[in-house]
């Protein structure tokens, strides 16, 4: 049986920096790591809007990646 060792999380927001030459939106991403896995999904979003709120740019989304090794039992 398969099981996750060393569980990592991070909140990633992307915000609205600017746009491109075309018009179109251009991002760039903040993470925010060191973030306790257990946490639900409804907590990370509510973390990166606040996050974001402490941005110059707009908010474009918020993310989360969950990274964990995956061993024998």
């Amino acid at each position: 049986m398969a099981v996750k060792k060393n569980v990592e999380c991070n909140i990633v927001i992307k915000v609205q920096t600017g746009t491109t030459t075309t018009g179109k939106p251009s991002y760039a991403s903040r993470s925010f790591g060191d973030i306790n896995p257990e946490i639900s999904d409804d907590n990370v979003l509510t973390i990166g809007q606040k996050l974001s709120g402490l941005q110059k740019y707009t908010l474009g989304s918020v993310n989360r990646e969950d990274l964990a090794e995956i061993a024998q039992a």
